[in-house]
């Protein structure tokens, strides 16, 4: 759901807001203000081995999300009205599928059972009038990574002219990949998931693709994205983002670590089936515990100072019904609705996880 900031990131945003230059202004500490944001710019960049003229700075993910999709629709609605993607994407991308739905495009779910993506349903689904393809990267509720270089590669030769969208907010630095790795034209990433501040991220958008800004006004981001940037947050966005590149390599094993941990400690319990993909992220593990509601287990664990969740964080703060993701990977709707999500970080340690299992193992026996 997010992560703690680490302390370079947050010094990074302390020293940033005691230099208060509006980047857009014409005199010299706006000028300097510009060359920072210009640096910041080619750090996050750099994690994601582009160039920095194509990343533009939003709030968060879910921004970036909105631009990617309406921005690709709106821009290209005249060559087609085809819009092809998941049947369990953050609410970020379906919530604003539905609304183009309404407004007379045509949006095709694939089907993600078992956290798999099937190429053939995907080659059926991509026509001529497809003007934007969006699949993400790590499901935010399973873990499941999805092939998203393999869609990419059909959309290049069913459908070149469309846009392919990856939201890589669960994957990015998590993994090693970038835009070109996927063979994608948008790429959504967010700064609270990589130990930076709630407020910041970015959509990558390779040079020579056009979507509509969503954000009009002073033309702020190269024209994509109008309001001042928050200089503090980006600041802060850029200095994890090098810390993260820097040290994937070394998170990677330490989360790794972490999640067979928790796997060691829940096999012996009994009444507890994992939903793993055959791809899946060490970041996140479905857990369905037999006959224990989800949001009882969350607060019971919550008391004992262990946080997981019922669902994306985006998810649960909504009146949306049935979890609509774990349907979609193949639960039935008891099963969805006994099942908690344990998002692992880097920070994380072995003890916390051996502490996790000994709780559930206690509230499972005890029933409190």
């Amino acid at each position: 759901a997010t992560s703690k900031p680490s302390r370079e990131s947050v010094e990074a945003g302390v020293q940033e807001a005691r230099l208060f230059g509006n980047p857009s202004s014409l005199h010299k500490i706006g000028f300097q203000a510009e060359q920072r944001l210009e640096e910041y710019r080619t750090a996050v960049g750099d994690s994601l081995y582009c160039s920095p003229d194509e990343i533009c700075f939003t709030s968060g993910g879910t921004e970036a999300n909105n631009l990617a999709i309406f921005g690709a629709a709106y821009k290209n609605r005249r060559k087609g009205n085809r819009i092809v993607s998941t049947d369990s994407e953050h609410p970020s991308v379906n919530e604003a599928l539905k609304r183009l739905e309404g407004e007379g495009f045509e949006v095709v779910r694939l089907s993600t059972i078992g956290g798999k993506l099937n190429m053939s349903e995907v080659e059926q689904a991509l026509s001529e009038d497809t003007i934007l393809v969006s699949v993400m990267h790590t499901n935010n509720e399973t873990g499941a990574i999805y092939d998203v270089r393999a869609v990419s590669d059909l959309v290049r030769k069913k459908c070149p002219n469309a846009i392919m969208h990856c939201d890589c907010v669960q994957g990015y630095l998590k993994h090693r990949l970038s835009p070109k790795s996927l063979g994608v034209d948008l790429m959504s990433i967010s700064s609270h998931k990589i130990c930076a501040p709630k407020g910041a991220g970015a959509l990558y958008i390779k040079r020579g693709i056009h979507i509509l800004p969503q954000i009009v006004g002073g033309g702020q981001e190269n024209g994509m994205r109008s309001g001042t940037e928050s200089m503090m947050l980006i600041a802060a966005f850029a200095k994890a983002a090098k810390e993260g590149s820097l040290h994937l390599e070394e998170n990677i094993e330490a989360v790794k670590k972490v999640r067979e941990a928790i796997l060691d400690g829940l096999s012996d319990i009994s009444g507890i089936t994992l939903n793993i993909a055959d791809n899946p992220s060490p970041t996140i593990l479905s857990i369905t515990v037999r006959a224990n509601k989800s949001e009882v287990l969350l607060h019971k664990l919550s008391d004992r100072g262990i946080y997981v969740s019922s669902g994306s964080a985006c998810s649960s703060n909504s009146k949306r019904g049935k979890n609509s993701v774990l349907l979609a990977f193949g639960l039935t709707a008891t099963r969805a609705d006994t099942t908690i999500r344990v998002s692992i970080n880097h920070t994380n340690t072995v003890a916390e996880a051996e502490r996790f299992c000994t709780a559930l193992k206690e509230i499972i026996k005890d029933g409190k």
